[in-house]
């Protein structure tokens, strides 16, 4: 086992788990319930998860009407426990699960680098794990990518703890579980990527015996994750969903028909912004731990290929999102609790020992870096935006900016400070200062924007009083119609409705669509794009006219509401 820290711990490292457990319960709890379910995922998988709450079956996803399995049920699961331990469906007890599981994984990191190497590294890689700005996100969202790296790191964990100097077999079973866990979680997926990780582990290792098991190991896997499908199949058809089941894995990984395709290198240009604020260190890390080879050590190697093997596979990928590389984070604030640790048990540099300067070169960074940002947040804050037109911006955005002036200007005043507190630190040669008052400033950040800026931005992001006058509107009608510019965009957009008018929605591409629509709703309305209105109107623009409610403002896009022909408003 390799040991950087100190022979005395700090009160901090002595008690790393509570203090920990704390800052991330007080970050990633309490606001969750301040704004509503947000485009584009969240009204989606919230929809799926009223669905199973109202009819009682967690087999089959619907979404809309119809079985959707775009992610399999564990996130649906967790959600449904919160919300009847909670006495029903709120934003709050949908997202809790994921604060929870954040909260989990940062500790179930400081583990991992407690016993691998020492508590300080343990702390350290809790701690920038808990203050990553994507992890952060994540954390307060409502996605199955968390869950999913959860399951993904406690069988890393396990596997290596199972094959360790005391091998046991019930531990390398438990992690093969926690795989199939992670299958009920993302999908395959969550056994391919981690069995890619421990073939490169132990076939570089030369550990034949360990490598031969992986196979017969993953029908555990299997078995978790098979009866659900199983289940699932018999509902919706096995070739039905044999497709999904290729769609949204391998064919993902080939082409982006169903969106978010990216370059090869994504995650190379946009990790340096999810990992704020500890990207810039990352080099110096992975410089340093290269140097000492301590690559030599059988945990970091697991870390190397834990890393590589996401980073590459993902980056290979046509479909890329920036959270896709969730599961490696652990790896990575691992990587830099190794190193923190090491540079703040040298109190003088010596030859192999890491260089404490490119931490206080950060500081100073930072204090001129956060007061750029703050001086641009406590501009915009306090009356920059007056320049603009309103008429160049929405009507939701016009109304919506006077709320937003207050916490802008707080968080802009509170990133001038803490970058000045940051960079005294610096100026005063004050490693771990820098690093403390790094945390502790983005700490208070997210603090701000969890309890007050994204509150007052939830009318930027919400469908939830629109669809709840369409929903007035409709009457006894059970289904609505949109019209998108985009069949791809308009596929997720019908969660974002469906959710808060409780009704199903029918994504509509033609005027003849439209007219047969309401032939069997004609008490209903639809929702065309601003963009499609011309196309839908074409045949005769002055017949559909009396037949237009309003226009309706969600986020950035503008719709038309169009009445049928048996309509009865209830304005």
């Amino acid at each position: 086992m390799t040991t950087f820290a100190a022979p005395a711990p700090s009160l901090a490292v002595r008690h790393r788990f509570l203090l920990l457990a704390l800052i991330g319960l007080m970050l990633y709890v309490p606001f969750n319930g301040l704004r509503d379910m947000w485009y584009a995922d969240e009204p989606d998988i919230a929809e799926v998860t009223q669905t199973m709450y109202t009819t009682g079956d967690w087999v089959s996803p619907r979404r809309v009407g119809t079985i959707w399995v775009d992610y399999p049920p564990m996130i649906y699961w967790t959600a449904l426990a919160s919300a009847h331990g909670l006495g029903g469906l709120s934003p709050f007890a949908l997202r809790l699960p994921n604060a929870l599981t954040a909260v989990a994984l940062v500790l179930l990191t400081c583990w991992a680098g407690s016993r691998w190497f020492d508590p300080e590294t343990g702390l350290w890689a809790g701690f920038t794990l808990l203050t990553f700005q994507q992890f952060a996100q994540q954390a307060v969202g409502y996605r199955p990518d968390m869950q999913f790296s959860l399951a993904i790191t406690g069988g890393f964990l396990l596997w290596a703890a199972g094959t360790g100097q005391r091998p046991r077999w019930y531990l390398r079973v438990g992690a093969f579980v926690l795989f199939g866990v992670a299958m009920l979680a993302k999908g395959p997926l969550g056994l391919l990527l981690p069995g890619l990780v421990l073939t490169l582990w132990h076939a570089t290792r030369r550990e034949w015996r360990r490598l031969f098991e992986l196979a017969p190991m993953a029908l555990v896997s299997l078995a978790v994750y098979l009866p659900w499908f199983y289940a699932c199949s018999r509902a919706m058809g096995s070739e039905n969903i044999l497709y999904e089941l290729y769609a949204q894995n391998f064919a993902r990984f080939a082409g982006a028909n169903r969106g978010h395709g990216k370059p090869i290198y994504y995650y190379l240009a946009n990790i340096w912004g999810d990992l704020v604020p500890w990207s810039l260190l990352l080099p110096f890390a992975l410089g340093w731990i290269h140097r000492a080879r301590l690559w030599r050590d059988r945990n970091v190697q697991l870390l190397v290929w834990w890393f590589g093997a996401f980073f590459v596979f993902l980056s290979m990928a046509a479909t890329k999102r920036q959270l896709y590389l969730l599961p490696a984070y652990p790896a990575i604030a691992l990587f830099l609790g190794i190193w923190i640790s090491a540079v703040l048990a040298t109190k003088e540099p010596a030859s192999g020992t890491p260089s404490p300067r490119p931490i206080r070169i950060y500081g100073l960074f930072m204090a001129g870096f956060l007061a750029v940002v703050g001086g641009a947040l406590m501009a915009a804050g306090t009356g920059v935006l007056d320049v603009l037109d309103p008429a160049n911006m929405t009507p939701i955005l016009v109304a919506a900016i006077p709320a937003l002036r207050p916490p802008v200007t707080v968080l802009g005043a509170l990133v001038i400070a803490g970058g000045l507190w940051i960079g005294l630190a610096g100026l005063r040669r004050n490693t771990r200062g820098v690093l403390v008052r790094t945390g502790a400033t983005h700490v208070v950040i997210y603090l701000l924007l969890l309890a007050w800026l994204l509150p007052a931005a939830n009318p930027l992001k919400t469908t939830k009083p629109q669809a709840e006058w369409i929903r007035q509107q409709m009457g006894d009608s059970t289904h609505m119609g949109l019209v998108y510019n985009h069949h791809d965009y308009g596929f997720r957009k019908m969660g974002s409705f469906g959710l808060y008018a409780e009704t199903g929605v029918e994504l509509l591409e033609s005027p003849s669509q439209v007219e047969r629509f309401f032939e069997v709703y004609p008490e209903s309305v639809v929702l065309i794009q601003s963009d499609e209105v011309d196309w839908i109107f074409r045949d005769d623009h002055q017949a559909w006219q009396p037949r237009i409610v309003r226009d309706l403002w969600i986020g950035k896009d503008q719709y038309v509401v169009v009445r049928g022909p048996d309509f009865r408003s209830t304005q």
